[in-house]
């Protein structure tokens, strides 16, 4: 009930500043907690040593750390305004959305039904939001929280149209049911998952669990799988991109093919990793393993 009360409180007050007063608040906060959240930061930098080059220099790692703090903490400015934000005018001046004709909406017009498989990089909250004003209607499952708590957060997330439900039965269900209708998009993340089938696969060269249920809904559901990654080009401005397609295989091992379009889509989710390690926006360890003075080369294929 206290993390309830507590989340409403700092939405209601920090949703109402204006931009530039939230976003140097949050960036002063995000400052504090990388000295004062030891954990967060400890897990953020082993993770980094496994994407960041070899021998990279630990005052780099530190300060790509405090920019993926500072990015976190952005996110849940955003979220906390959304709300009272006019999504047109948040379209219009602060995103770029690439690959919606070439890509996303040739895959909506088949009617197989899409999952817009997108990860804990930049904003992909803002970014699904920018699908509005593009009359793309969107359903999302989230990380169960406690009830009341959920149902807050996905009340502010879906305060613009789009349809958000913490992941259980139900909304597995669901998203059955709202790829066979085939209009619109689910959007479900890729790398991390807190419930769900996993499969232990090469990433970023060293094996851990990573989410196979996005492809395994995919396959059996016969749907299109897009990749979608977003960043923040700026403070202010956000660049959200749909990709090519997953090349799904049918070839009746269901096991075999999860792990072939799971490890197509790690190979790009690790390419936007590698260029810009600054907008991962995951405080958990991903790896067991920590790697000790600095990162490695080594892709999903064997090198880089």
């Amino acid at each position: 009930m206290l993390k309830y009360l507590v989340f409403v409180f700092t939405f209601n007050t920090l949703g109402r500043l204006p931009l530039p007063v939230l976003y140097g608040l949050m960036s002063f906060m995000a400052w504090v907690a990388y000295y004062v959240v030891r954990g967060a930061r400890r897990n953020i930098e082993q993770n980094l040593r496994h994407v960041m080059p070899k021998g990279a220099k630990e005052s780099e790692v530190r300060r790509t750390a405090q920019r993926i703090l500072e990015n976190v903490a952005f996110y849940y400015a955003d979220l906390a305004r959304l709300p009272r934000m006019d999504i047109d005018d948040f379209f219009r001046r602060r995103l770029v959305y690439k690959g919606v004709e070439e890509h996303l909406r040739p895959a909506i017009r088949e009617g197989k039904g899409v999952i817009m498989l997108t990860s804990h990089f930049g904003n992909p909250e803002m970014a699904m939001q920018g699908l509005i004003p593009l009359g793309i209607p969107a359903f999302a499952v989230t990380e169960p929280l406690h009830p009341r708590l959920s149902k807050f957060l996905d009340e502010v997330r879906g305060s613009k149209g789009h349809e958000f439900a913490p992941v259980n039965v139900g909304s597995v269900k669901k998203i059955m049911r709202k790829l066979k209708e085939g209009d619109g998009i689910v959007a479900l993340m890729g790398d991390r998952d807190i419930k769900g089938p996993k499969m232990l696969l090469p990433f970023c060269g060293v094996e851990t669990m990573m989410p196979t249920g996005p492809i395994e809904v995919a396959l059996r559901a016969g749907a299109v799988v897009i990749p979608a990654f977003s960043m923040r080009r700026s403070r202010y401005v956000m660049v959200a991109e749909a990709e090519e397609r997953l090349k799904l295989e049918r070839t009746g091992d269901m096991a075999s093919d999860v792990r072939a379009g799971a490890l197509e889509y790690l190979e790009r989710y690790e390419r936007r990793l590698r260029a810009d390690p600054g907008q991962w926006a995951v405080l958990e360890a991903i790896w067991d393993t920590p790697v000790a003075g600095g990162g490695t080369r080594t892709g999903l294929g064997g090198g880089s």
